[in-house]
């Protein structure tokens, strides 16, 4: 189960591995889904949340950002979030995305800690996102919400 592969046991070599396996944050990150403990919302979804003014919050590096970024969305690297979370509106619902989708759960998590309640990821970050919306855009001749696709 996925609860087994959480705290599975796997040989651990340093100069070959880390800590923890990726096998073994498949099982945390599904185990906090199925117990509700982690919120997450569709790349598919974004662009209605563009449409109703929601917080967005984009937790790449201020170069990653700089390069393109979903339009209406705040920017606080993770590498500052836990200096700058107070900035964060605690009243609204907060859409947390990075690169991927592995940052922005650490902060959900980070900032759930914090005692947010309102926090989600959203599911294949910024690179699903412009994947998504290029496509979408191209075909229904929509107006862009990202200030760039970033799919070289």
């Amino acid at each position: 189960t996925v609860h087994n592969l959480r705290d599975l046991e796997l040989c651990y070599a340093p100069p070959f591995g880390t800590g923890k396996d990726a096998v073994n944050f498949a099982g945390y990150v599904a185990s906090n889904l199925l117990h509700g403990s982690f919120k997450q919302v569709s790349m598919s979804q974004v662009r209605d949340l563009v449409e109703q003014n929601a917080y967005i919050l984009d937790v790449r590096e201020m170069d990653e950002y700089e390069a393109g970024h979903v339009k209406s969305a705040k920017v606080i690297p993770l590498s500052q979030l836990r200096d700058r979370y107070e900035e964060i509106p605690r009243d609204v619902p907060v859409y947390i995305h990075c690169r991927s989708g592995q940052r922005s759960y650490n902060a959900v998590l980070t900032l759930q800690a914090k005692g947010y309640t309102q926090v989600f990821n959203v599911s294949g970050g910024f690179v699903g996102i412009c994947a998504y919306e290029y496509f979408n855009d191209k075909i229904k001749g929509r107006t862009p919400i990202v200030t760039e696709y970033g799919l070289k």
